[in-house]
């Protein structure tokens, strides 16, 4: 054999083995990432339906589709509740405490928006068989679903598919889960409550919230340096959630477990297909289809109690898109 022949075959071997080795390389790396997304997978049944539902692109409207408005959007009231103590906080008088927090959240799925509005919790509701009293004491009397008859009463046009209740205790083990949520704190918030075993202090500034410092976030209300407004709390409500969004969308190895859990802690409102088609959906929406505002509502004068502001409701629940709305309704809204 020739010497240019011998050299060429030298080069042609190396070009082998070079090539072989980066394939054997290749195809080391690949069983490593595929052991690794199959235990990822294997870890959560919420992830595995998210994976099968973009494989295949089912639609929440098919996920959704027995939602009173046939699948094309889902309303779903949301009930914050902590547990109801006797005085001191040592002994739980029974789990079905009064709603703190109360919001409805309808989410359209043909638009890509999310509209939701908050129910003041000191607004006085009445529902046939039961004197009118504020509407946060419904959950202890019969628990989320004479919540959900309270709420569609009081709010003409809203049909709610689902009731999601979580405890505080839940919301904080979400959020720690999750290795907590960087927001910046507008103010100074200093508040203390014995009895409803309620202490929060957090400084002005961008910091890294817990899961106890998130839930003293969205549920502060007033404090030595004076009470906030009702949009004050709206803001922090959203910018809570955009926060969990982008952590869960970042830190989807984080996310796995949480998902699973929050099935469990919602009280089943959702099941692993629905909790995935939802994933996949709030990943698609832009943080400008998310409108959140409150139930307008007046001052009745000598209590701490509140009535809804009738003159001002329609608008308020179109305004944030929580009741069906033709394509030219949104559009003369889009244009204000």
């Amino acid at each position: 054999m020739s010497q240019a022949k011998k050299k060429k075959a030298v080069k042609k071997t190396n070009a082998r083995k070079i090539l072989g080795g980066i394939f054997y390389i290749f195809f080391l790396s690949g069983l490593v990432f595929a052991g690794g997304i199959a235990g990822w997978l294997n870890g959560s049944e919420v992830i595995r339906e998210t994976v099968l539902q973009g494989l295949t692109k089912k639609t929440p409207q098919k996920v959704f589709s027995d939602s009173n408005d046939g699948g094309d959007s889902l309303t779903v009231l949301i009930l914050g509740c902590d547990k109801d103590l006797y005085y001191g906080g040592k002994q739980v008088i029974h789990s079905h405490a009064r709603s703190d927090m109360m919001m409805v959240a309808r989410v359209d799925f043909n638009r890509k928006m999310v509209g939701a509005i908050s129910i003041p919790r000191d607004t006085l509701c009445e529902i046939p068989g039961y004197r009118r009293q504020k509407i946060n004491a419904y959950h202890a009397i019969g628990g989320p679903e004479l919540s959900k008859k309270a709420v569609e009463k009081l709010l003409p046009g809203v049909n709610i598919d689902r009731v999601a209740v979580l405890n505080f205790d839940a919301f904080v083990e979400i959020v720690d889960m999750l290795g907590g949520v960087e927001l910046y704190v507008p103010k100074d918030m200093k508040y203390n409550d014995n009895a409803g075993n309620l202490h929060i202090n957090l400084k002005k500034g961008r910091q890294h919230l817990n899961g106890t410092d998130a839930l003293g976030f969205v549920r502060f209300r007033k404090g030595s340096n004076g009470g906030d407004s009702d949009f004050e709390r709206q803001k922090r409500q959203k910018d809570l959630m955009l926060a969990l969004k982008e952590k869960m969308i970042k830190n989807w190895t984080q996310a796995t477990n949480v998902l699973d859990k929050t099935v469990d802690l919602s009280g089943k409102a959702f099941d692993n297909e629905e909790m995935a088609s939802l994933v996949l959906f709030m990943k698609s929406v832009e943080t400008e289809k998310i409108r959140m505002g409150q139930v307008p509502v007046v001052d009745i004068p000598g209590t701490y109690d509140l009535s809804v502001d009738g003159t001002k409701l329609d608008k308020a629940l179109r305004e944030f898109r929580v009741v069906p709305m033709s394509d030219s309704e949104y559009a003369q809204l889009s244009t204000k």
